[in-house]
């Protein structure tokens, strides 16, 4: 009986050991849709959104979870029409969100799996801005504002990782 105890306990601890390792990150892929964006100054604005956003969250990851083989994907698909109500509202930053969906994908580690819809609002971008920063002379085509916006973003992505 003390040995069916020991063994089982060992199991346990093992296998929280092995639940709490860090997802390990092979690729991040993220695709925005700008030829839903029907104003050409926001489809400019949001030109490398994209690309941005992936230099972002690779930043935000400890270089030791990013691998070459057996890793899990990091897929990011940014909502355009949210983007383009964003430009819509563009003196209006109270309205500005980025929106989209987050997929974590592995095909070694079936506990590795997520999927969710995340957007970024306002009141969280203004929240990480350097202190002294006008926020009433903000605009969501600013660059300082955008720069926020792709660092709160990402830094959601990379903190929810399993």
């Amino acid at each position: 009986m003390k040995t069916l105890v020991v063994l089982t306990t060992s199991a346990l601890v093992l296998a929280s050991g092995a639940m709490a390792a860090e997802t390990p990150i092979q690729e991040v892929d993220v695709q925005t849709d700008l030829t839903a964006i029907e104003n050409p100054a926001a489809a400019r604005h949001f030109a490398s959104l994209g690309s941005d956003l992936q230099a972002d969250i690779l930043a935000r990851l400890d270089p030791a979870r990013l691998t070459t083989e057996g890793g899990s994907k990091i897929d990011v698909k940014i909502d355009a029409l949210e983007l383009a109500s964003t430009w819509a509202n563009v003196h209006d930053i109270s309205q500005s969100k980025l929106t989209g969906t987050v997929s974590i994908i592995s095909e070694t580690d079936n506990s590795k799996f997520d999927n969710y819809t995340l957007t970024v609002a306002y009141p969280e971008v203004i929240a990480i801005l350097p202190p002294g920063t006008d926020v009433a002379a903000l605009t969501a085509d600013s660059k300082l504002y955008y720069d926020a916006m792709i660092d709160t973003f990402a830094e959601h992505v990379v903190d929810h990782l399993k």
